[in-house]
């Protein structure tokens, strides 16, 4: 958009590291639950000014996939298990994640490569929100399915420029004011959400998966580490600490 090949846009902000700031909040460990309550949070964000970098765009909407958990081909069941694993990542954030649980970060594998890498052994699985399991071509690849870490969401933001915007006829602009901002983002959340529900559904129909739940020990461990992450967050920039708060208060947490 910037270059004005297209005004309008679906960005994977993971994919493009600072450019837009204080948004890659809900990549962070434990925090959104759903794709509705992370991308409806987002919004609110924006609309507050917490995120900055938007001042050229018009927001569309906003979606957090998620939230992200893990996926491996072979057996896990706790902790202790995923060391030395090796899983694709999205972003420096999951990179983090993944090194502090003790497995091996992967990156620059696509999406549309993952099927390939798991099936050849390259690596032994991946993060991924449930719901996009399928569509990765992964679903039949791996079998077992961390239920109780969540580790962050992927923010997918649907943008147009701001000049683009500005030159419509004030009649466009209302017919894409009418569905921007928060029925759109409703409507993003609310979709990945039944395919999540749909693909979980799949995949217990199915009788060849298997979903981990943590130990109480072990979840406690994860948390004591993966807060070395946040707290690293938080430390990067002077306004991190606002943000997180107020990402949290609209979670409802």
């Amino acid at each position: 958009m910037q270059g004005g090949i297209a005004d309008s846009a679906e960005i994977p902000i993971p994919y493009t590291p600072g450019r837009i700031e204080g948004m890659d909040v809900f990549e962070l460990p434990n925090l959104a639950r759903s794709n509705s309550d992370g991308s409806l949070a987002t919004l609110a964000l924006i609309e507050e000014g917490k995120i900055t970098g938007l001042d050229d765009l018009v927001v569309l909407g906003v979606l957090q996939a998620g939230p992200y958990f893990i996926h491996t081909s072979e057996e896990i069941g706790s902790l202790r298990d995923l060391r030395g694993k090796k899983l694709r990542v999205s972003g420096q954030m999951q990179a983090q994640i993944v090194s502090r649980l003790g497995a091996v970060p992967v990156s620059n594998i696509p999406a549309t490569g993952l099927a390939e890498n798991i099936s050849r052994g390259l690596i032994d699985g991946a993060l991924a929100d449930t719901g996009n399991l399928y569509n990765f071509g992964v679903g039949d690849l791996v079998h077992y399915h961390v239920t109780n870490l969540p580790l962050g969401s992927f923010t997918v933001l649907w943008a147009m420029s701001r000049d683009r915007y500005d030159s419509l006829s004030p009649k466009s602009r209302e017919a894409i004011d009418a569905l921007r901002g928060e029925w759109f983002t409703e409507v993003l959340g609310a979709n990945m959400d039944k395919q999540t529900d749909e693909v979980t559904a799949r995949l217990e129909a199915s009788g060849d998966h298997h979903f981990v739940a943590f130990s109480d020990a072990d979840m406690e461990r994860a948390d004591k580490v993966l807060q070395q992450v946040v707290d690293g967050w938080v430390a990067a920039d002077p306004a991190n600490a606002d943000t997180l708060e107020a990402a949290k208060a609209n979670l409802g947490e």
